[in-house]
């Protein structure tokens, strides 16, 4: 356990040290004005500048179509510590920032962009860009909205760094993209006043129109396999952070019931984190674990098998009620595209909610784990019609350009007042 927390602060240790050290240097060449190397293909006249710290999968999805609709080239700017290349299709280019002075150094070599699209979380980085160029409409994109977690005051240091550049963002942005409920809420905790909150748009993550998928044959026409995509958590994480990415408990729970379980780590997950289950799985034989999947073939493999799972529950971490209740996760929308049913959290409310609305599903509380397998054997796959034409991002995405418009319209109205 110990050698497990030492791998896990060592990762982040060095992160933060090697962000640190080249910060100092860059401070330096920001302030002598010596401009960096920007790729050729970066510099492009009125596009899109996408900025995130951790590269989130619904970026590259979102610019795709962007692109493919609109004509507009969208340029990723992303922390290398933060770079999945997983999750980087869909950009005409690339540019790895090391630390916000280098962020800055980069932004200034640019030409002026049409708009900035910074993704949370984190916001730091996307505050950092909106700071740097503030005539340029900027867009704030919130997935997860971390006020949301514990609330104005929490525990955890890197929180309370946070939270000032999410609530900075939130009230000052251009306009705001809500994936799911939690803005509202974090608008409402943040006590920024109805009248000053910025134009947001209510875009849930959808679903990707090329990675629809359908008629794959299952794993087993006897044993039922449920999967579930995500980020995991090994046993020498806090619980009160991590509990329900813990999933030890859970997987004892359903193999011994018959069931098979198999889970598909996010491509950001440590490998501290995956230690345990790798070892688990050896000695499990319902227990099934994988090597992460690019978002490109993840439909397709995770339609072998019936169930999808989404395991989130009040009760076994810290996490607030409300956070459960408002969030939304791009792994409901993978299933989606797949065409599996859902077994989903009832304390989930929002998904749970778009898993009946869009697709079938089985809403759950924790109890009924126990007993899942007979509830499973009594569900009809075949009835499933999963209801993706109105979830596609080929169809919603044309919601966004307008977003896009309405909100640089706005901007450069303001600018001329």
């Amino acid at each position: 356990m110990k050698h497990l927390v030492w791998r896990t602060w060592k990762v982040k240790v060095l992160r933060e040290l090697r962000v640190r050290s080249s910060g100092a240097v860059d401070a330096l060449l920001y302030f002598f004005r010596i401009p960096p190397t920007l790729p050729a293909e970066a510099k492009v006249t009125d596009g899109l500048i996408y900025v995130a710290e951790l590269l989130m999968a619904r970026a590259g999805r979102m610019a795709k179509w962007v692109t493919r609709l609109s004509g507009r080239k969208v340029v990723l700017f992303c922390h290398s510590e933060g770079f999945i290349p997983e999750f980087a299709d869909g950009f005409t280019a690339i540019v790895r920032y090391r630390n916000a002075w280098h962020l800055r150094r980069l932004l200034r070599a640019l030409p002026r962009p049409w708009l900035i699209h910074g993704f949370a979380p984190k916001s730091h980085y996307p505050d950092v860009a909106r700071r740097a160029m503030p005539d340029v409409p900027y867009v704030h994109d919130l997935q997860d909205t971390l006020v949301v977690y514990y609330g104005t005051a929490p525990t955890k240091r890197w929180l309370r760094v946070e939270l000032p550049h999410e609530k900075a963002c939130m009230a000052e942005a251009d306009g705001v993209i809500a994936h799911s409920l939690e803005p509202a809420e974090g608008f409402r905790r943040y006590a920024i006043p109805h009248d000053k909150r910025p134009p947001t748009l209510f875009f849930p993550l959808y679903c990707d129109d090329d990675r629809f998928i359908s008629g794959v044959p299952k794993i087993s026409g006897t044993e039922i396999h449920l999967v579930y995509a995500g980020g995991v958590a090994g046993s020498h994480r806090d619980p009160r952070y991590f509990g329900n990415i813990q999933f030890f408990g859970l997987i004892d729970t359903l193999t011994k019931q018959g069931l098979h379980l198999h889970i598909y780590p996010s491509p950001t997950t440590l490998e501290a984190d995956r230690a345990e289950y790798v070892e688990l799985a050896r000695k499990n034989e319902r227990f099934h674990y994988h090597a992460p999947v690019p978002q490109e073939k993840l439909a397709g493999e995770l339609a072998r098998y019936h169930f999808g799972l989404i395991p989130f529950f009040v009760e076994r971490s810290d996490q607030s009620p409300e956070k459960l209740k408002y969030a939304t996760a791009l792994k409901l929308f993978n299933f989606i595209e797949s065409g599996l049913p859902v077994v989903v959290s009832k304390d989930l409310g929002f998904q749970s909610w778009m898993a009946a609305r869009s697709a079938a599903g089985v809403a759950v509380g924790p109890d009924d784990l126990t007993g899942l397998a007979a509830l499973l054997r009594t569900f009809d796959t075949g009835q499933v019609s999963v209801g993706r034409g109105d979830l596609s991002l080929k169809a919603n995405v044309p919601r966004l350009l307008e977003f896009y418009d309405r909100v640089s319209e706005r901007s450069r109205n303001d600018q001329r007042v």
